[in-house]
């Protein structure tokens, strides 16, 4: 069966950038295993400088107290000298780049670990709301089967039955129009709710991937600052490594933030090119061409099913308007209202606005079926061309979906 997150496009750049971010954050604990080490090294070295140091202070003032002894007792100063550099140096590691490194890693940690679980939660509903269509849809088909069976086999053989047993018949063509009626609208309303999961995950992944693109950049600024402190660390307390400072000099020359970020924007931006969402469309069994339903019955359960989606258009249509006033009105008189609100109306805006675009693409697609029951040429849309139709393996069942940017 087909998986309807499979060409999610949002969901496509989100795992790549998980990956992208993974690998970051292996570098960052890495860089921060390294600085720690270097952090250890330079405080031990600067008491096992400071011990050897006070050795020969002791040693140079107890032997004797002519010129060459006070020359080492000079060395043993440049010695603690020394020392306390390789201390500041490794008390300056510490605070001033692992500690921010190490925070920024805990915090990217914590704001991460949720977004997964609002992915999967959202994934798993639009997975099942998908299953549910497809079942009441196999089931919807079926019913119709039938009925159309049973309404044949009643007109075929109603003129030579009693009354009694024509009774019998109608009462079960009755009940059988009226189940069908229940799981056609039943049908129609799951797939109405599958726009709304569908949005509800586009929305998620969207506000993930700006998260997680967001605390990249941060990670980016974070290694060129905690280079940038490195150096300075280096040129004011590390007199002994000076030979390396040309180095590390050059390392922060060569560091260009906005160009990582670029590069990182770029990379992200490959697969976004068919930034496009695909729906399950509503899909009936008098849109089939091999069918036992006579064409009049074809017309009027394709007529009303129009007349439905027709009622639905006009709704949205006057919901979008709402929005739309809404919208102006916040943004014209920003005291009116407050950025949120702002933004929760933009965005059940760009909600109506789909919705309409869903209903007029099925309501097109019925009519080209009546179109064609009716001898008239086919009608076009602006969506007649992103609609696709697919066959279940399973049930040979023929899937109609659409794609909309």
């Amino acid at each position: 069966m087909k998986d309807p997150l499979s060409v999610c496009t949002y969901n496509l750049l989100y795992q790549d950038l998980k990956r992208l971010s993974k690998n970051g954050e292996y570098f960052c604990k890495e860089i921060l295993t390294v600085f720690q080490q270097r952090s250890d090294l330079e405080i031990n070295y600067s008491k096992g400088l400071q011990k050897i140091a006070s050795k020969l202070l002791k040693v140079s003032k107890e032997m004797c107290d002519n010129s060459s002894c006070r020359a080492w007792s000079f060395i043993s100063d440049e010695m603690f000298s020394s020392a306390d550099a390789h201390r500041i140096l490794g008390n300056a590691l510490n605070q001033d780049a692992i500690q921010e490194m190490r925070q920024i890693l805990d915090e990217h940690s914590k704001r991460k670990r949720p977004l997964d679980n609002a992915i999967q939660k959202s994934g798993k509903l639009v997975l099942t709301n998908w299953n549910e269509q497809i079942k009441l849809k196999k089931k919807l088909m079926g019913l119709t089967r039938e009925h159309e069976a049973l309404f044949d086999f009643v007109e075929k053989n109603k003129h030579i039955c009693t009354e009694k047993e024509k009774q019998k018949m109608f009462n079960r063509l009755t009940k059988s129009a009226e189940l069908q009626a229940r799981v056609d609208e039943e049908y129609f309303n799951v797939n109405m709710d599958g726009h709304h999961i569908r949005l509800k995950l586009e929305n998620t992944l969207k506000t993930c991937h700006q998260i997680v693109l967001d605390l990249e950049k941060q990670r980016i600024e974070t290694l060129s600052n905690t280079l940038e402190k490195y150096s300075l660390c280096i040129n004011v307390y590390a007199q002994s490594i000076i030979n390396s400072q040309s180095q590390i000099e050059q390392s922060v020359k060569e560091m260009d933030v906005e160009t990582d970020i670029q590069s990182l924007m770029e990379n992200i931006n490959t697969q976004a090119d068919d930034n496009r969402a695909e729906f399950l469309m509503t899909d009936y069994f008098e849109e089939e061409g091999k069918t036992i339903m006579s064409k009049d019955r074809r017309k009027d359960a394709i007529r009303t099913k129009l007349q439905r989606l027709q009622d639905n258009i006009t709704k949205t249509k006057s919901d979008r308007e709402g929005l739309e006033k809404m919208v102006k009105v916040y943004t014209e008189q920003p005291n009116f209202s407050n950025q949120k609100n702002l933004e929760e109306t933009e965005q059940l805006l760009e909600e109506a606005v789909l919705k309409l675009d869903l209903l007029e693409a099925t309501h097109c697609k019925l009519s080209v079926g009546l179109s064609e029951l009716e001898g008239k040429p086919k009608p076009r849309h602006r969506f007649s061309d992103s609609i696709t139709k697919w066959k279940d393996k399973a049930s040979l069942v023929v899937t109609a979906s659409i794609k909309i940017i």
